[in-house]
């Protein structure tokens, strides 16, 4: 009887450790002229299942089930976020529908929307988790750089080692 009740709980703490939340989202815009962006909103979903990100008709409600959640806008309202050749920190309610949403697993996936035509380039988008693990996300050849005619851009995440 000893025996089943520890191996159960293992299972439980196991299962447990592998839920996290997203702590910060970094973000690097590129570094030349006309790279940072003034206007619109961007909106990002997270995903850890690709068919999640092309739930379009739930991302205004926010309603993407467990595998993915979104940010209507990413947006630092205290400063002038978004500009050349700068990071920009994103964390508690600044990620929205991300802030203690709760992965089952690693994250593969970001989806980046703009709703206006000011361009955004950036060259990559960092997130950090509870579990203290990373993720980078963006292309290794060239900046992306995104309007609402190039939107949406559909990026694959990778594990960060250090």
């Amino acid at each position: 009887m000893k025996t089943l009740f520890l191996v159960c709980l293992a299972v439980t703490v196991i299962s447990v450790v592998e839920l996290k939340t997203i702590t910060r989202i970094v973000t690097k815009t590129s570094d030349f002229r006309g790279a940072g962006t003034e206007r619109g909103a961007s909106y990002l979903v997270v995903a850890n299942d690709w068919p999640a990100l092309f739930q379009e008709s739930n991302m205004k409600t926010c309603s993407l089930g467990n595998s993915a959640c979104f940010i209507y806008d990413l947006d630092d309202t205290s400063r002038n976020d978004r500009e050349q050749g700068k990071l920009d920190f994103f964390q508690g309610t600044q990620l929205m529908g991300c802030n203690n949403f709760r992965f089952s697993s690693d994250v593969e996936f970001i989806r980046v929307t703009k709703d206006t035509e000011d361009d955004w380039t950036f060259d990559w988008i960092y997130l950090e988790f509870s579990d203290f693990t990373h993720v980078y996300c963006g292309l290794q050849t060239s900046p992306n750089t995104i309007n609402n005619t190039t939107s949406p851009l559909t990026i694959m995440c990778k594990n960060q080692v250090y």
